[in-house]
C-alpha cells in the first residue's frame, strides 16, 4: 500500500505519457499562438513562419543543452547527432529566444510580437508538466508526502540503486511532485501577466518578466528536486562557500539579466510607447527563411527529431508554402525582387519533401502514411453560345445573337491524406484537397450565321475558382494477389467552374461535382481505368477519362496511361490524354503528370507531386 500522504500515479511502462502531452503541448502553443496572431492582425504566413522557427530552435536546444561534451564534439567533427534521448527546457528556452529575436527583426516584427509567445508558453508548458508527473521524469525528493511511482520508472529504480526500498517493492517512497509545482508556477505567472495586460507598457516589457519570474521559480524548485532527476547541471559546485546545482548557478545570470531588462524597459519615461506596427509581407525572406529552416533540419538528419517533432515542423513549413502560392495565384506580392520567389519556392518544396529520409515507397517495414501533395493545373477551352430572345407583346422578340468564350484558368494547391499501404486491407486511404485560382474569360460578339472566330475578345472578366475535395479510397486484391481492383469515391465543392448555361448568357458557376476513380488490372502489368472529377484537374473545366495503361511491373508505385476523354468545349469532340505516377529515385517523391488535348484550342495540364511520411513505429 502506498504511503497514507502519498499518491500512487498509474505506471508508465508501455504507455506513451510523456509523447502524448508532448505533441498536446506543441499543438496547444501553435494553436493558441496562431489565434493570438489573428487577434493582433499578424500577416498569416510571417507569423507562422516565425512560430514555427521558435519551436524548431525549441527543439533542438532541448536536445543540445543536455547532450554529453563527446557528443558535442561528434557533432562538430562528425555531423553526427547526440544518440541519447535526454532534453531540458533550459536549453529550448535559450534557443527560442535567440531564434525569436533573429525571425523577429528578420520578418520585420516589433518587440510586441515577443508577448504574444507568454500565454501560449504558459499553456503549452503546463500540459506537458503533467506528462513528466506521469513518467516520473524531474521528479523531486523523498518526501513524507508526495507521490508514489510504480516498478520500471526512474524514481522507483533511483530508490532501488541507493538501497532505500528493495527491488521487489511494489511502489516507490513518496517524491515530492515538482513537475506539479512547475505547472503551477507557470500557470500561476501566467495569470499575473493575463492581470497586467492592459498596463502601457513597452513592447516585450511581459515575455521579460515572464522569464524572470520563471527563471526564479526553477531556481527555488531545484532544491526541491533530485539530482537523478535532473537532466543537465546536476553537481554541486560550491562558490564562496555557498554550495549550489551548477543548473542553479548558470540559472542565476540569466535571472538577473531578464529582471534588469525589464526593468529597464518599463522604467518611467517622457514619451510614451510607441503602438505595435504590423509588418508587412515579405515574399522572398518568408521563402528564404523556410528554405534555411528546411535545410538546418537537413543538416541535423533524421535521427534529430522524432516523428511527432517532423510534423510538427513540416506541417507549419507546409501551410507557409501554401500561403505563399495562394498569394502569387492573386497577385498580391509586395514590393520587391519577386524574381526570387519561384527559384526559393521551388528549392523550399523540394527540401519539404526530401529532407528527412522516407521509408521505401514499396517497404513492408512502414505501411501507414501520412501522405502529403503539392500540385497545380491549368486549361483552357472555348464556347459558342447563340441565344434567340422570346417573343413579347409585339410578336417579335428581336434579333438573334451569339457570343464566343475564351476560357483559361489555373488552380494550385495539395492535399493531405492517411493511406495504408497493405494489400489484405480494402480501405486504402482517406484525405482532402484544396484547390485555388484564377479563371479569365474573354467574350466576344459573333454574327449569328458566321465562323467562330478564336482571337481579340470584346472584353476579359476574371473570376476565382476553389474547391474542397474530401474523398476515400479502397484497394482489392485476388486471393493470389495476381489481380487488383482500386475505387475512389469524393466531390469537389466550391466555386468549380464558370460554365455558361445553355441558351443563356448568363454567367453561373457550379457548386458540386462527383470525384470517382475505378481501375482493374494485374499486378504490375495491364490496367483499365474510368474515372471524373480527379484531382486538380477538375476545377476549370469538368473531365470525364476512360483509359489503358501498365504498371511497368512495380508494386503500384508506377505507371503510365493514355486514352480519351470528354470535357465541355467547342466544336464538340473527344481528347486524347496522357498521364503516369513516377518515383523519382530514392527521393521520398511521386510525380503525377497530365496533358490532354483535342489539338485544337482545348487543352488541360497538371502535376502533382506527393511525398509519403511514415506513421509507423521504426524498428530499433
Amino acid at each position: 500500500m502506498p504511503h497514507l500522504s502519498s499518491l500512487l500515479l498509474p505506471s508508465p511502462v508501455g504507455h506513451q505519457y510523456y509523447t502524448t502531452f508532448y505533441v498536446l503541448a506543441f499543438l496547444l502553443n501553435q494553436a493558441l499562438l496562431l489565434w493570438v496572431g489573428y487577434r493582433r492582425g499578424y500577416p498569416l504566413r510571417s507569423w507562422l513562419l516565425l512560430t514555427t522557427g521558435v519551436t524548431l530552435a525549441f527543439i533542438v536546444g532541448t536536445k543540445l543543452i543536455a547532450a554529453p561534451g563527446t557528443d558535442w564534439a561528434a557533432l562538430w567533427q562528425h555531423g553526427q547527432w547526440p544518440a541519447g534521448t535526454a532534453r531540458s527546457v533550459l536549453g529550448g528556452a535559450v534557443g527560442a529566444a535567440v531564434a525569436g529575436l533573429v525571425l523577429r527583426r528578420w520578418l520585420g516584427y516589433s518587440w510586441h510580437a515577443l508577448d504574444a509567445f507568454c500565454l501560449p508558453t504558459a499553456a503549452a508548458y503546463a500540459v506537458q508538466c503533467v506528462g513528466c508527473l506521469l513518467t516520473g521524469c524531474c521528479f523531486g525528493h523523498v518526501a513524507e508526502w508526495g507521490v508514489s511511482y510504480a516498478p520500471g520508472t526512474l524514481p522507483f529504480l533511483v530508490q532501488v540503486q541507493r538501497g532505500l526500498i528493495p527491488a521487489t517493492a511494489a511502489h516507490s517512497l513518496p517524491v515530492l511532485p515538482t513537475q506539479a509545482v512547475a505547472g503551477l508556477l507557470v500557470l500561476g505567472v501566467g495569470g499575473l501577466l493575463w492581470h497586467l495586460r492592459h498596463r502601457p507598457w513597452p513592447g516585450g516589457s511581459w515575455r521579460l518578466l515572464q522569464v524572470a519570474l520563471l527563471l526564479a521559480g526553477r531556481f527555488l524548485i531545484e532544491f526541491w528536486r533530485d539530482p537523478a532527476g535532473e537532466q543537465v547541471g546536476a553537481g554541486l559546485t560550491a562558490v564562496g562557500g555557498i554550495a549550489l546545482k551548477q543548473v542553479q548557478w548558470a540559472l542565476l545570470p540569466l535571472l538577473l539579466l531578464a529582471g534588469w531588462g525589464w526593468w529597464r524597459r518599463t522604467r518611467p519615461r517622457a514619451a510614451a510607447p510607441a503602438p505595435e506596427a504590423v509588418p508587412a509581407q515579405q515574399s522572398v525572406r518568408i521563402l528564404l527563411g523556410v528554405a534555411v529552416m528546411l535545410g538546418l533540419t537537413a543538416l541535423l538528419g533524421p535521427a534529430a527529431f522524432t516523428l511527432p517533432e517532423v510534423l510538427v515542423i513540416k506541417s507549419g513549413l507546409t501551410v507557409v508554402l501554401l500561403a505563399e502560392a495562394v498569394a502569387l495565384v492573386r497577385r498580391r506580392a509586395e514590393a520587391g525582387p519577386h524574381r526570387l520567389s519561384v527559384p526559393l519556392g521551388l528549392a523550399s518544396v523540394v527540401l519539404l519533401f526530401t529532407n528527412q529520409a522516407p521509408a521505401p515507397v514499396d517497404s513492408a517495414a512502414g505501411r501507414h502514411y501520412l501522405t502529403l501533395s503539392l500540385g497545380s493545373s491549368a486549361g483552357g477551352y472555348d464556347e459558342d453560345r447563340t441565344v434567340v430572345p422570346p417573343s413579347g407583346c409585339s410578336g417579335s422578340g428581336g434579333p438573334t445573337l451569339r457570343n464566343a468564350y475564351y476560357h483559361r484558368y489555373a488552380a494550385h494547391g495539395g492535399s493531405v491524406a492517411y493511406t495504408v499501404d497493405n494489400p489484405r486491407r480494402d480501405f486504402a486511404g482517406a484525405g482532402v484537397g484544396v484547390w485555388l485560382g484564377p479563371e479569365h474569360q474573354g467574350v466576344r460578339a459573333l454574327t449569328p450565321s458566321g465562323p467562330f472566330l478564336t482571337g481579340s475578345p470584346d472584353s476579359t472578366t476574371t473570376r476565382r475558382l476553389f474547391s474542397v475535395n474530401p474523398y476515400i479510397e479502397f484497394h482489392e486484391t485476388s486471393p493470389k494477389g495476381l489481380f487488383y481492383m482500386d475505387y475512389r469515391l469524393g466531390l469537389h465543392i466550391g466555386r468549380l467552374a464558370y460554365p455558361h448555361r445553355n441558351k443563356s448568357f448568363e454567367l453561373r458557376p457550379a457548386y458540386v461535382f462527383p470525384d470517382m476513380l475505378l481501375r482493374a488490372g494485374k499486378a504490375g502489368g495491364f490496367f483499365g481505368q474510368m474515372d471524373t472529377g480527379y484531382g486538380p484537374a477538375a476545377v476549370g473545366n469538368f473531365s470525364a477519362r476512360l483509359g489503358v495503361g501498365t504498371g511497368l511491373r512495380s508494386a503500384r508505385s508506377n505507371y503510365v496511361m493514355a486514352g480519351i476523354g470528354g470535357a465541355r468545349n467547342y466544336p464538340h469532340g473527344a481528347m486524347g490524354f496522357v498521364s503516369g505516377r513516377l518515383r523519382l529515385g530514392a527521393t521520398g517523391l511521386v510525380l503525377e503528370p497530365y496533358a490532354a488535348t483535342n489539338f485544337g484550342r482545348f487543352y488541360q495540364v497538371s502535376g502533382q507531386l506527393f511525398y509519403n511520411l511514415p506513421l509507423d513505429r521504426r524498428k530499433p
